[in-house]
């Protein structure tokens, strides 16, 4: 456990190696996954400017380093450059996106728009795209949390997925395929 949910910091994390996982407990008690944090990526900046709490659980699911940048050292980088200030909102922006677009993924009607929204929005933030499509690194019990259904359900949708060509299933990846598949509200 890196940071827990309602926990007060005062410095941003920058993910140096390894993978964090982001992800909330809902009131049933189910963990539902937000988002990975990939090598690069920095967390905490909305609780660290605006003198909040932690909003979610942050765990490290490999052996990782992370940095930890205190708010007066970013304020500092922030007045010398305002290239680091435009970054930085911009990061920002993309978690609000980010945000928005989980929210919206869990409104969908049916189990299949629910996954496949689930798989674009990972695809978007965390995908490395390849020369056959989009590769994400996540297993099928991560995705279901994330799409909140049952692993068994979510691995069934996967199936049919496969089955019209639109990704490929591998060992705790899925690869959307480039060509097959459709945009993001259409499965």
């Amino acid at each position: 456990m890196v940071l827990s949910r309602g926990q007060s910091i005062s410095t941003a994390l920058l993910l140096v190696k390894g993978r964090l996982r982001v992800s909330v407990t809902t009131i049933e008690g189910e963990e539902q996954l937000l988002r990975w944090i990939l090598p690069g990526e920095i967390s905490g900046l909305s609780s660290v400017f605006a003198h909040s709490t932690y909003p979610a659980d942050l765990v490290a699911a490999v052996h990782s380093q992370v940095l930890q940048i205190e708010r007066a050292k970013l304020l500092d980088l922030i007045s010398q450059d305002a290239s680091v200030a435009v970054d930085l909102l911009r990061v920002l922006g993309l978690r609000i996106n980010q945000l928005f677009d989980t929210l919206a993924d869990q409104g969908m009607p049916t189990l299949e728009k629910r996954v496949w929204a689930t798989l674009e929005r990972f695809a978007k933030f965390n995908g490395v795209k390849v020369p056959d499509g989009v590769q994400l690194w996540v297993n099928q019990s991560d995705l279901a949390q994330a799409a909140m259904a049952s692993r068994q359900r979510v691995n069934q949708q996967l199936r049919r997925f496969q089955d019209k060509g639109w990704l490929r299933l591998g060992y705790r990846n899925i690869l959307l395929l480039r060509t097959a598949y459709p945009t993001r509200r259409d499965p």
